[in-house]
């Protein structure tokens, strides 16, 4: 990539990038589409250098594109951009109806492009024959950092062809195949290949098809964390994991020294599970986020989590026990913890029974001139009716993916 970020540069580089797309939407019998045009014309306002490369965000989300989604035809004509080794580094196709012909011709740029580092392909009606060609482009490619095929449904092949291409590729640090019908042996076959792939650090595969009630999955994945040292981020949503996962989890756990974001929200923990990750916290592990929203680990075992965060725990930093069944004496033990903890700084809990104590307990840590709980570290704020507290629901949510 040439120029010095100079605004002359960086226009001459943007009216080039146009030109190569008006070329291939010729080359494909296809009209240039003007908001494409125009989101490149914007897209060297957003980036202070060239030299950094170009966020191409195309999301079909966005309300520019809603009544037009993109379809596999604009996909070709993009991927025959890619393919020029331009300086598009981050590229977001989510939400457009790629389908299976317009992953193949990404696919295939991706073998030979050298300065794509984000590709985000998630909810494009991709299949496993769609996959197959992103896989084969990503193996023949050491630049790409993170993928999302999320939504999806790949199913078991796509999960199979992507657990062998991470067995070869080096660069991909970040993958979400959440909600992409994944099933038992496609899951397994993942946590086989990160016993050994020391590259990915984050990994979202929430939402997964698992039949086993043995939890068969959540074992493996437990015996992934015991010996992988990449991982720092990992999304277990929606797997039925009950109380004999999470432990496994939690026992692993104790001798990983990389993991700093679990998420387990909408499963079926329950009260020993939390005991499990309590005794977990108590030995300070690098763990910072702990996500139990929608489970049911109740009062005792939020008292539990409680314990190991008022005497044992410094590093934990977030919270998440949404929807879990909670009443005042688990959510005041709570309240009572943070008085002795100093780095646990956000904590979500709406959803749980939120009468007068509990609201009187979280009140006051979010009072003062240096409350211990700030009102946008937390998804509920405090409010006053005829001299009675109440928590009211807020938007202020963190989440990491």
């Amino acid at each position: 990539m040439s120029g010095s970020g100079s605004d002359s540069e960086k226009e001459k580089d943007v009216e080039t990038l146009i030109e190569i797309y008006k070329e291939a939407c010729k080359a494909v019998n296809r009209e240039p589409i003007s908001r494409v045009i125009r989101f490149m014309n914007l897209i060297d306002k957003d980036n202070e250098s060239s030299l950094d490369g170009y966020v191409l965000d195309l999301s079909g989300n966005l309300p520019e594109f809603r009544n037009k989604r993109l379809d596999q035809d604009d996909a070709i004509a993009l991927a025959r951009e890619l393919s020029e080794d331009f300086f598009i580094t981050d590229i977001n196709l989510s939400y457009n109806n790629i389908a299976n012909t317009g992953a193949i011709a990404i696919g295939k740029a991706l073998q030979d492009n050298k300065f794509l580092e984000h590709l985000n392909l998630g909810m494009c009606d991709i299949e496993a024959k769609g996959t197959e060609a992103i896989c084969t482009g990503i193996q023949m490619n050491d630049n790409l950092r993170s993928l999302s095929l999320k939504g999806n449904k790949i199913g078991r092949q796509g999960g199979i062809l992507l657990s062998a291409t991470l067995q070869v590729n080096s660069s991909l640090t970040e993958l979400d195949i959440s909600d992409t019908d994944q099933t038992d042996e496609s899951l397994i076959a993942l946590t086989t290949v990160l016993l050994d792939n020391t590259t990915v650090k984050k990994l979202n595969v929430g939402n997964p098809l698992v039949t086993s009630e043995q939890e068969e999955t959540t074992i493996h994945f437990a015996k992934m964390l015991h010996v992988n040292y990449s991982l720092t981020e990992l999304h277990l949503c929606k797997h039925g994991m009950k109380d004999f996962g999470a432990t496994q989890l939690a026992e692993s756990l104790k001798d990983n020294k990389t993991l700093m974001y679990l998420n387990l929200a909408c499963n079926k923990i329950s009260e020993d599970g939390a005991r499990a990750f309590s005794s977990l916290l108590k030995l300070n592990t690098p763990l910072k986020q702990l996500s139990f929203a929608s489970n049911r680990i109740g009062n005792n075992g939020l008292a539990a989590l409680s314990e190991a965060i008022a005497t044992n725990n410094c590093n934990l930093t977030t919270l998440w026990i949404n929807n879990n069944g909670i009443t005042e004496m688990g959510l005041c033990a709570l309240a009572a913890a943070l008085r002795s903890n100093i780095t646990l700084s956000n904590i979500y809990l709406w959803g749980n029974e939120l009468k007068n104590t509990a609201c009187n307990a979280f009140e006051q840590l979010m009072e003062g001139g240096k409350p211990r709980l700030l009102q946008h570290n937390t998804d509920v704020v405090p409010y006053v009716v005829d001299g009675i507290t109440y928590l009211a629901e807020t938007g202020h949510y963190l989440f990491s993916h």
